[in-house]
């Protein structure tokens, strides 16, 4: 029981963090708030959407982790599905000859990892005890 607190209390910090960052990144490249589109070269509209709907998909799930709802992995799964599609989105949109920036990638994979993390870390805190 302690070890599934533990593994709570780390999930929520993670998860916090990691939408903060995350609706603020988005939400800054989106209204092009303090100029921030500029600074970040060619951006694929995309991706930026999927990470914003991700961002509020992960508030969902931390208002269920925070209240022990065992629904709270659905958005985590559907962040992951979202965030996978704009991954071949992306991909398509270089095939095509697209403009994008070479750090797109990685930091689309890492987002990809970071939530798959998040999502177990979720599921096994959510979980009934057998």
């Amino acid at each position: 029981m302690k070890k599934k607190h533990i593994i709570r209390i780390i999930t929520l910090t993670g998860l916090i963090l990691f939408t903060t960052i995350t609706l603020i990144l988005s939400t800054s490249i989106l209204l092009d708030i303090l100029g921030i589109r500029e600074q970040q070269g060619h951006y694929v509209p995309l991706i930026i959407w999927s990470n914003f709907l991700c961002g509020c998909l992960y508030i969902l799930s931390i208002i269920g982790l925070f209240t022990h709802k065992k629904w709270s992995i659905v958005p985590m799964v559907l962040a992951l599905f979202i965030l996978v599609g704009a991954f071949f989105g992306l991909y398509f949109h270089i095939m095509d000859g697209g403009l994008y920036e070479d750090k797109t990638i990685m930091a689309l994979f890492f987002r990809i990892t970071l939530t798959l993390f998040l999502a177990f870390g979720t599921y096994v805190s959510t979980k009934p005890l057998l």
